[in-house]
């Protein structure tokens, strides 16, 4: 029994010693040190039983905790290989993309304001050395006329003072990013030569630009129309300024422009003054302001408005003022005078008994001052003010009614077929009486004329003169101041009426009895109506 335990107990050693050996060549294979050798045996010292080697706890547990850092390792490096990748072919790209833009133009890239963004160089000297070939200029004139100037028209050679590769050559293909942000023009003109003389020709064979054809522009003004402020617009005409024609066909040669509207240019002439100037506008203000004047006339119990529908045409503007036209002022005043004058007009009357009579020769009614009311009207109307206005008189009537009724319902009727004098006021008969009027004796010499007369004034006393008398009259009322005619008491007669004016009758005076004069002269006022007939 002791033997195979021995046995066991040497096999068990050389078990152990086989298993330390093992180890130590293992690490020496994986490059281990002398401690791991030392460790190694010291492992092969373990008591029996011991099985697996033993650690100290803290040194197994710190083993145990320690972490795995080969899968973050690799993720790392795959990241480093993705982001040199990613950064080749970003690089690439630029160079590539920078290299693209050597041969095409940048973003916002405007040739005579055309965009030619990412054109090729073949492209845009295609296009230029094809519109050099095709090249003409066609005149878009007023009135919708049109006309074509081809270059064998003219003999015209045309160069252009750009080409793509010297506009490419000022864009950096490298810097394309910044050339992406900013807009870039260049102005692509030509320099052209032709027969100058040929050009005149042709533009002098068009129809149009025959001068007696042409209409010379007219500026805006402010006129009246209807009583009312207007402007009348500009007219533009159609004439052209040859000079300046062929100047602006050159310059648009050069540009190598294709239309020319010589509409929109300043080849045609234009007016100084459009409905929108200023100084039209401030006019048709002012004018605006003068024709909301009215005046209005009266005269007695007539009466009109004189507006801008009538003064209107008396207006012009002189020096940038408006203006009243005193000759138009006075022909209107002539007019109004020749309307509503009634002295010296024939009229109708109607006797007391009834009778209508026509009398033809009268000194009495309505006479406007035709000097005076020009010179008021003419200042009313500089004025500018709406007002209410009579005109002066050179004679004045009773009243005046539509119609030239002037004479009223209170006045004198002489009736001298009757040798009768009436006195109505208001319509109402308030005296009346025989009279002795003018002798008809030595044909007629002193007879009293028939008419419409005014009573001039009255006085009392008075002395009574003529060629061959000197008469004091208590009561005297004239009504033909030029004659000296008038109403009187006639104290030296005993009788009155009847025929006693044939052959007895008076200077022409009418004579009255004293009592018959006195009340009369308490009705009769200046101003009031004498109408004489037979």
């Amino acid at each position: 029994m002791n033997n195979n335990t021995d046995d066991n107990n040497i096999d068990k050693d050389n078990v152990n010693t086989d298993a330390a050996e093992e180890i130590v060549a293992e690490e020496t294979i994986f490059g281990g040190t002398e401690t791991q050798t030392e460790t190694a045996a010291s492992d092969a010292a373990i008591p029996d039983g011991a099985g697996i080697p033993i650690f100290p706890d803290n040194e197994a547990s710190d083993e145990a905790d320690e972490p795995d850092d080969k899968p973050a390792k690799k993720t790392h490096r795959a990241l480093k290989i993705t982001a040199a990748i990613c950064g080749a072919v970003v690089v690439c790209t630029y160079i590539v993309i920078s290299i693209w833009f050597m041969f095409h133009y940048n973003y916002k890239t405007y040739i005579n304001d055309i965009d030619y963004s990412f054109y090729s160089l073949d492209d845009v000297d295609a296009y230029i050395e094809s519109y050099i070939q095709d090249y003409s200029l066609t005149l878009k004139l007023r009135g919708g006329e049109e006309h074509v100037i081809k270059p064998e028209d003219i003999s015209l050679d045309i160069k252009p003072n750009i080409t793509a590769k010297k506009i490419i050559s000022e864009q950096n293909g490298f810097l394309w990013p910044y050339y992406m942000l900013k807009r870039k023009d260049y102005d692509l003109y030509y320099s052209a030569s032709y027969d100058e003389d040929a050009l005149e020709k042709l533009l002098k064979s068009y129809d149009s630009l025959d001068e007696s054809k042409m209409e010379k522009p007219e500026d805006a003004y402010v006129t009246i129309k209807d009583g009312e402020s207007t402007i009348i617009p500009e007219s533009e005409g159609n004439y052209l300024d040859f000079d300046r024609l062929c100047c602006i066909i050159d310059e648009a040669i050069v540009k190598g422009e294709s239309v020319l509207d010589v509409s929109e240019s300043d080849a045609y002439e234009s007016p100084e003054l459009t409905a929108d100037s200023e100084e039209i506008v401030n006019e048709q203000k002012e004018l605006a302001k003068i024709l909301e004047m009215t005046i209005t006339y009266e005269i007695d119990q007539v009466s009109w408005k004189l507006t801008s529908k009538e003064y209107g045409d008396w207006i012009s503007n002189v020096k940038g003022k408006w203006k009243f036209s005193e000759d138009k002022v006075r022909e209107y005043v002539e007019n109004i005078a020749s309307r509503y004058d009634t002295y010296g007009v024939p009229r109708n009357f109607r006797t007391h008994n009834g009778d209508v009579i026509t009398l033809a020769n009268t000194w009495y009614g309505w006479m406007i001052d035709v000097d005076g009311e020009t010179e008021e009207l003419m200042k009313l109307l500089e004025a500018g003010e709406s007002t209410t206005h009579t005109p002066p008189f050179d004679c004045y009537a009773a009243v005046y009614h539509d119609g030239g009724d002037d004479i009223g319902d209170s006045y004198i009727e002489c009736d001298f077929g009757q040798q009768h004098v009436y006195a109505y006021v208001d319509g109402n008969l308030v005296w009346d009486s025989d009279c002795v009027t003018g002798s008809l004796a030595n044909n007629g010499k002193y007879r009293t004329p028939e008419g419409v007369y005014t009573i001039l004034y009255k006085k009392t006393p008075a002395v009574l003169i003529g060629d061959d008398y000197e008469t004091p009259v208590t009561y005297w009322m004239p009504f033909i101041g030029e004659l000296g005619i008038g109403f009187h008491d006639a104290s030296w007669r005993s009788s009155f009426g009847g025929d006693i004016y044939k052959n007895s009758g008076s200077h022409g005076c009418v004579n009255l009895p004293v009592s018959a004069a006195e009340q009369l002269f308490n009705i009769v006022y200046d101003g009031m109506p004498v109408i004489c007939y037979y």
